[in-house]
């Protein structure tokens, strides 16, 4: 293709010069995201649980043997092993300060999740909204931060967006599209179990569309759901024959639901277990376990001084008072245990531990994960900028509701990030966790606003350009 027809195509795309400028500082805001990213890489002096379990189960992969566990999702895992077999190395390496595959890896995926946030929010909404999109999502700390680390975060925001964007190209075209999509969304579950709830979301609002009518939109709807599940269903075959029990991507489920479902303590691990500790210690002093008895259960020998937080012997307690159950279907029987208590029997305070839990998770910022050298966390990221941030978002994203409420584009994919957001608040929740979220609030917010100002804009003219008074 010549230079010449390059820019012909160039200018029909950005025919306005103010198109042009958008475009371009649209690009700057990408590379300045970009090295913001590049250069948090190797300075990560923390590596978490989650992070060694993504490494682990990567490991596995590359070894072509089982899985350590599946209390993560698979998708961080397959990608960091991905990684490794393009750059020739038979394992990933795990270290503090860290400038390995798994780092370049989150950086790939943090400068494609940009991409699409620029893409989307012009489709939808124009350049305006494109660059608000990509100027809060590059300069946000979190989203800086998670890149030096092997957390699922920046993958799992990809996943959402992609999926999103997925549907909304294919809503109306072929089958093939239609399957493309799904599977495009099963992938995105791979990653963030949760995501399954903004499936859901899409097959309802599919076939609530009514398109081309009712009937095919029903088998459309049917279709791309069943697409998403296939894609998931080797997967879940494989870690439920490997746990010998049906698990559904994860077998964390049971355990964060009994814990976020505890009144309590709040519906946080911590102030759970520390509201049971007690009660915990004294069961066990009582029983005077044999070392087989506690071995079935999983009991530590120190269990009445586990650190703060570790729930290990509260889960290790449910489990001998279901006796004949597993593991997780003991923590799923007292999981249902505290909805039939607390949400049925106390539901007024059972909904404001549930909106507490939200207003936490949404109102902070995560900490950026590393250490204070003592054994907790330093925080590395602003609380100042991550509420601002997120009340423009927020906000956008709301009033866009209002404005933009027949765009099946923007009404569905909101609501899905509602249906997740609310799903979350029923499990053990941290301010990480809104850490995957935050590309899509900034892009759908970006367009609210940007549709909001829009239509504020064209009221004032319509009133401006009214009968003038007699």
């Amino acid at each position: 293709m010549s230079r010449e027809h390059l820019a012909a195509l160039f200018a029909r795309w950005f025919p306005r010069r103010i198109d042009r400028v958008l475009l371009a500082l649209i690009a700057v805001a990408i590379i300045a995201g970009t090295v913001l990213r590049l250069d948090v890489i190797g300075s990560n002096d923390r590596v978490s649980t989650d992070e060694n379990a993504y490494v682990l189960n990567a490991d596995r992969i590359l070894e072509n043997r089982p899985f350590v566990t599946f209390k993560w999702a698979p998708g961080t895992s397959l990608m960091f092993a991905a990684a490794s077999i393009l750059r020739g190395y038979s394992a990933v390496s795990i270290t503090t300060h860290a400038h390995g595959v798994a780092q370049y890896s989150q950086l790939v995926v943090e400068f494609a999740t940009l991409l699409l946030v620029a893409v989307i929010a012009w489709i939808l909404a124009g350049p305006w909204a494109a660059l608000l999109a990509v100027a809060l999502m590059a300069t946000y700390e979190p989203l800086i931060d998670v890149t030096r680390t092997y957390l699922s975060e920046p993958l799992g925001g990809l996943g959402l967006i992609a999926m999103v964007a997925a549907i909304c190209w294919a809503r109306k075209r072929d089958l093939h599209a239609l399957i493309l999509a799904g599977i495009v969304a099963g992938a995105a579950g791979l990653v963030r179990e949760d995501l399954a709830v903004v499936v859901a979301v899409i097959v309802i609002g599919l076939f609530l569309n009514g398109w081309p009518n009712r009937r095919a939109a029903l088998g459309r709807a049917l279709l791309y759901g069943f697409a998403a599940l296939a894609t998931v269903t080797p997967f879940v075959v494989y870690a439920s024959l490997q746990e010998h029990s049906f698990t559904p991507i994860v077998d964390a489920g049971p355990h964060a639901l009994y814990l976020g479902t505890y009144l309590p303590g709040g519906g946080n691990q911590f102030f759970d277990v520390s509201a049971e500790s007690k009660q915990v210690c004294a069961y066990f002093n009582k029983r005077h376990l044999s070392a087989t008895q506690a071995a079935a259960i999983s009991l530590p020998t120190d269990y009445c001084h586990l650190p703060a937080g570790d729930p290990q012997a509260l889960f290790a307690r449910i489990q001998a008072q279901h006796p004949g159950e597993s593991t997780n279907g003991a923590a799923e029987s007292a999981a249902l245990e505290n909805l039939n208590k607390y949400m049925l029997g106390e539901p007024l305070k059972f909904a404001h531990m549930l909106w507490n839990k939200a207003w936490n998770m949404w109102s902070l910022p995560w900490s950026g994960g590393n250490s204070t050298g003592g054994g907790g966390l330093s925080r590395t990221t602003s609380v100042f900028q991550h509420q601002l941030y997120s009340a423009i978002a927020w906000l956008g994203m709301l009033l866009g509701l209002v404005v933009l409420r027949r765009r099946w584009a923007y009404v569905v994919p909101v609501l899905g990030l509602l249906a997740a957001a609310l799903l979350n608040t029923f499990f053990a929740i941290t301010p990480r966790d809104n850490v995957r979220f935050m590309p899509f609030l900034f892009l759908f917010g970006a367009v609210g606003a940007v549709a909001v100002a829009r239509r504020v804009i064209e009221r004032v003219r319509e009133l401006r350009s009214g009968p003038a008074l007699a």
